[in-house]
């Protein structure tokens, strides 16, 4: 053979090689895409009472409080239900736990299409979040699973980001059908869409690549999780004990808990109400400041992301405390206010809410950095738990102070009403970061040590 011959050879075989490689990326993107599809549909769900609040309180004659109560109860199911979920996994893969997720979510909300109480609609709430605690893990283990090492940070970060389109699509679709087709058909459309997405996923998904020998699959294609199955709840205990030992742990606790629950508490909730009643805007001008803060989390989870990877010791402590330094700011400012403020503040305000969520993530670097390889979805699922926590507390007690106060349903909110019952973010933002504070150097010292 000559010299041409073999130089021509090594040329078809880099192709065949880079043409594979291509194949196994647009693979890749596929099942991850029905993934986030799932994740997108749980975010809207999870979302879809923010925009329609005061519909909600008016169609379910519901006060402050029970309003709160449905969202409350949603956060605490997916809060409770984070580490079991990695359990699960495990046992069942990541494609039966989406498809099972967006069920249980279609379930939910075509209970609360023909709810027409407030028992009813609070049992839907809770079948809701316990769809929507099934979902997101799966999702990053699928693309794990699917994609090259070198590409899961950059997969990792739009998985979380990419799924606040779903929160778009609450304030928008959602509710726009809402106000145009009816209560029930509105939820009953979403309903419909989980029913898509599971089908879809349930066919279309595989927990492993095609190229790759399946780890212990046995006929069903699950994974043979067989010698783990007896001693699923035992293991799960031993994890628990063994993370929560860890400073880092606790540290990535204090983070996700103190960052994130002030934007999410006007997301799932209380934004339309809040800017209507003290910034005196309409549903359109409050819808969009919201949309606005959902594209903001974008930017924000882009641009603190190259900075910590550059700086990341010091620089995500400091990006962790400047955030919720101004929120507290721009909070006070806008409780202080004798008046609405301009419209260009809002829009400064949201921004720096917007700061919460990409700095609640770094909460699981601090989780992954201080916990053994073994423990590690139990450490993340336990972490990723506080911002849910915090958020339902926050909810809830935003719904009492305003039913103490006499602002029972919207027609009664007033301008008074509402900032009294917001102060009561402050304590969580201080108890939050003075943990973080007391915990981070020991965290430092124990990741370093890893």
């Amino acid at each position: 053979m000559t010299s041409g011959e073999l130089r021509s050879g090594e040329l078809r075989s880099d192709e065949a090689i880079r043409g594979e490689a291509r194949k196994r990326l647009r693979a890749a993107y596929c099942m991850w895409g029905l993934g986030m599809a799932g994740y997108i549909f749980a975010v809207t769900c999870r979302s879809s009472f923010s925009a329609i609040a005061t519909d909600a309180a008016v169609h379910l004659n519901a006060s402050s409080a029970a309003l709160s109560s449905f969202v409350y109860l949603q956060l605490c199911v997916y809060a409770v239900m984070q580490i079991p979920a990695g359990a699960l996994l495990d046992r069942f893969g990541a494609r039966k736990l989406i498809a099972a997720g967006c069920l249980s979510l279609a379930l939910g909300q075509g209970m609360l299409a023909f709810a027409s109480g407030i028992a009813a609609a609070v049992t839907g709430r809770a079948i809701v979040g316990l769809g929507d605690s099934l979902i997101f893990i799966p999702v990053v283990r699928l693309a794990a699973s699917w994609f090259p090492v070198r590409r899961l940070p950059l997969i990792n970060q739009l998985t979380g980001q990419i799924g606040g389109v779903g929160q778009i699509i609450s304030v928008y679709p959602f509710a726009g059908l809402l106000h145009v087709a009816g209560w029930r058909a509105a939820f009953l459309s979403l309903s419909g869409i989980g029913v898509l997405i599971a089908a879809m996923v349930r066919l279309g998904v595989r927990d492993e690549p095609y190229w790759t020998p399946a780890r212990g699959a046995g006929a069903s294609g699950a994974l043979d999780t067989a010698p783990a199955r007896a001693s699923l709840w035992s293991g799960m205990r031993r994890g628990v004990a063994q993370v929560l030992r860890s400073v880092g742990t606790w540290c990535a606790f204090c983070v996700h808990g103190c960052t994130w629950f002030s934007a999410n508490a006007l997301y799932l909730l209380w934004g339309v109400p809040f800017l209507e009643t003290v910034e005196g805007v309409d549903y359109g001008t409050a819808s969009g400041l919201l949309a606005f803060a959902m594209v903001m989390n974008v930017v924000w989870a882009l641009t603190l992301g190259r900075f910590t990877s550059v700086h990341p010791v010091r620089g995500r402590a400091g990006a962790i405390v400047l955030s919720v330094t101004a929120q507290m700011v721009v909070w006070t400012i806008v409780l202080c206010a004798p008046g609405p403020m301009p419209v260009w503040f809002l829009v400064a305000f949201f921004a720096v809410l917007a700061t919460g969520a990409p700095c609640a993530n770094m909460a699981l670097d601090y989780a992954r950095e201080t916990n053994a390889p073994q423990v590690m979805g139990t450490a993340t699922g336990f972490s990723n738990t506080a911002g849910f926590i915090v958020s339902a507390i926050v909810l809830a007690l935003i719904g009492v102070l305003l039913d103490a106060q006499g602002a029972t349903t919207p027609a009664l909110y007033t301008p008074h009403a509402m900032r009294l019952a917001m102060v009561v973010q402050y304590p969580f933002w201080i108890a939050g970061l003075v943990g973080f504070l007391v915990t981070v150097p020991r965290a430092w010292r124990l990741a370093s040590r890893s």
